[in-house]
């Protein structure tokens, strides 16, 4: 399967947040973690396997860690998520060519508007040695954001 046909995981740490934007509003921002929604937010998080997306190298994601996410209302329906991960990929045990783990920091921002359940704008930034890698990856960002408006019309099915 080529890169291009998966959709980008890494929108789905935002996406999984959004679902902590269709309670009522309030005012500034909200840290996703102190929420009770969050362990299960989390665990749908843990499952994405970014590294999976790389045809060779370190395809395999060996930790991928939220260590921020905040949900912000920007005004009436609308509201950003900016979630910040730290991922590791190793190499697959089987493959041919072993490779030293290699890490990077994942930031994910969306701003979406909550009343039409649309997603306005996405923006994923990928720093260290993944990075580099996945940056390599075509259309990252557009499938990034297709995969998430998806998802968010999935959520707002369940309202």
């Amino acid at each position: 399967m080529n890169s291009g046909e998966k959709p980008c995981k890494i929108a789905g740490i935002a996406v999984g947040l959004l679902t902590l934007s269709l309670v009522p509003a309030w005012a500034g921002c909200k840290s996703a973690t102190s929420s009770p929604l969050w362990p299960e937010v989390a665990r749908a998080i843990s499952t994405a396997q970014l590294c999976e997306q790389l045809p060779v190298g370190p395809n395999r994601t060996s930790s991928f860690k939220v260590v921020s996410a905040d949900v912000c209302s920007t005004g009436a329906n609308l509201a950003s998520v900016k979630a910040t991960a730290l991922l590791t990929c190793e190499t697959d045990d089987n493959a041919l060519f072993q490779m030293a783990p290699v890490e990077g920091k994942v930031v994910a921002t969306v701003s979406l508007d909550v009343g039409a359940c649309k997603i306005t704008d996405t923006h994923i930034e990928i720093d260290g040695e993944i990075g580099s890698l996945l940056s390599e990856l075509p259309d990252t960002q557009d499938f990034g954001r297709n995969w998430a408006q998806s998802q968010l019309s999935r959520l707002c099915q369940l309202r």
